[in-house]
């Protein structure tokens, strides 16, 4: 369950992004260069593990990689996914070994790497796994592009909820705008053609958050998109953008902490990172006043994920009694037993967080609630497994990402890789959330007329909730 390399960590080397690899401990740098890069080993090849990490499959970058390269990239692709990854179940229908074969010729027929390696994300695509992708290599990726703002599927209309950039909001590019056609295509038919096709996701839920905010609108450098819009009143207009690198740069540094206390004594704290220690620090730094709060609101419908660890420590400060965290299982191949003809064997461990601070009376007494969302996702739902096992409060707001585990970093020919899903998580009891994602206690969803006007719909039931024995407070 404990996640110390990210998948930002590992996205932040494929894109040389280094003000996002400068916040990271030595030790995850050295974790995710050895992950990545290969263990840096002495001795005969078969002491360094050569049958697992040859540096044969890690060729240079070039514009198109040769036929040979492309062949062996996706042999190593379908090997390592056959033998490793977690969630075969959760695709019962798939053929990976025809899938393997019907690939061959079609990625010998692609004319660049960057076509090869878009063809090798539609092929993992099919796997349906939140933490099983092909990276694709820094050389194209450094030029990918977005636009200066931020979008989400609001009750099926894509709407504008961010703007970075000031002279888009000259142009009547502001939160609540609703984006109708992208490059005269009507939205949704080319976010199915475009995105859908390359996004790697456990649940449907989670799928659209790729669709129609992470990978929505991203260009080549240079590349200009038009888009048709609808302003709040409903009134139609069109500009035409050059996507930039802000919206990447925005992402990396999105290391976000919020507190402020709301009317009727109700503290509320956005948790929206795991992938450092940081967290844990702002926490423990508002401590004191969340315990003479009333109640209290944690937010983490906009956290990605990182070290569950992080999220474990921060429950523990919500009960002074031990709790469960989970269980989890990985693989067991073992080749004598397949010429045997024995059935699939796991192996794994459960685990429960032990309260040892001298102080039990020390935690937070009151009522909580906390809010998810569909981009709620790994670590951050580790953190919701054990919220929800040590019966703390409730869960408020759309079904998480339903996506956790530990991936399996794989280097690829032209300086790409891939990560597999090596482990399978669920509660204590063995209860699978993975590929469904937590369900809220109360189901409540973001409305256009309330985003429009500022509000924020989840936020305002949690309030209600929290309130619900005495009366209800009004942001």
């Amino acid at each position: 369950m404990k996640t110390i390399l990210t998948s930002a960590l590992l996205a932040a080397l494929l894109v040389g992004n280094t003000p996002l690899l400068a916040q990271q401990s030595t030790e995850q740098k050295e974790i995710a260069k050895a992950a990545y890069f290969g263990p840096q080993l002495s001795g005969t090849l078969y002491e360094q593990g050569a049958r697992w990490n040859s540096k044969v499959w890690q060729t240079p970058y070039r514009e198109n990689l040769t036929d040979d390269e492309k062949r062996t990239g996706l042999a190593l692709l379908w090997s390592e996914v056959k033998y490793n990854f977690a969630y075969f179940d959760h695709v019962p229908n798939l053929d990976w070994d025809s899938l393997y074969v019907a690939y061959q010729p079609k990625v010998v027929a692609t004319k660049s790497t960057a076509e090869y390696y878009y063809l090798l994300r539609t092929m993992v695509a099919q796997l349906q796994d939140g933490h099983t992708a092909v990276m694709t290599p820094m050389e194209i990726s450094k030029d990918w592009m977005k636009p200066d703002f931020n979008t989400s599927l609001i009750e099926n209309r894509v709407l504008v909820t961010k703007v970075f950039n000031p002279d888009l909001v000259k142009q009547g590019i502001v939160p609540g705008v609703e984006i109708t056609q992208v490059n005269g295509e009507e939205v949704h038919a080319y976010a199915d053609r475009v995105i859908r096709p390359t996004v790697c996701s456990s649940t449907e839920q989670n799928r659209l958050v790729h669709m129609y905010d992470y990978h929505f609108l991203v260009t080549q450098r240079g590349e200009a998109i038009n888009l048709a819009f609808r302003d709040t009143k409903g009134k139609p207009f069109n500009r035409t953008i050059t996507p930039t690198r802000q919206w990447f740069e925005a992402a990396s540094n999105a290391r976000t902490f919020e507190y402020k206390l709301l009317p009727g004594g109700i503290a509320y704290v956005a948790l929206n990172y795991f992938d450092h220690e940081s967290i844990e620090a702002r926490f423990d730094s508002i401590y004191p006043q969340l315990k003479a709060a009333k109640a209290l609101i944690l937010d983490v419908r906009n956290n990605g994920g990182g070290n569950s660890q992080h999220g474990w420590n921060i429950v523990a400060k919500l009960t002074n009694k031990d709790f469960p965290m989970g269980k989890w299982q990985t693989r067991n191949y073992k080749p004598t037993y397949r010429a045997w003809g024995n059935k699939q064997e796991w192996s794994g461990d459960q685990y429960i967080y032990t309260i040892t601070r001298k102080d039990t009376a020390d935690y937070f007494h009151g009522p909580v609630a906390v809010l998810t969302s569909g981009k709620t996702n790994s670590a951050a739902e580790d953190f919701l497994s054990a919220f929800t096992q040590a019966k703390r409060g409730k869960l408020i707001g759309e079904p998480s990402s339903g996506s956790t585990g530990q991936p399996l970093f794989v280097a690829m020919p032209g300086g790409g890789a891939a990560i597999i899903c090596t482990k399978r998580d669920a509660l204590y009891d063995g209860t699978e959330w993975v590929g469904k994602g937590f369900q809220p206690d109360v189901l409540v969803r973001p409305t256009v007329a309330d985003m429009q006007q500022g509000k924020d719909t989840v936020l305002q039931k949690a309030v209600e909730v929290l309130n619900q024995a005495g009366k209800p407070t009004k942001l």
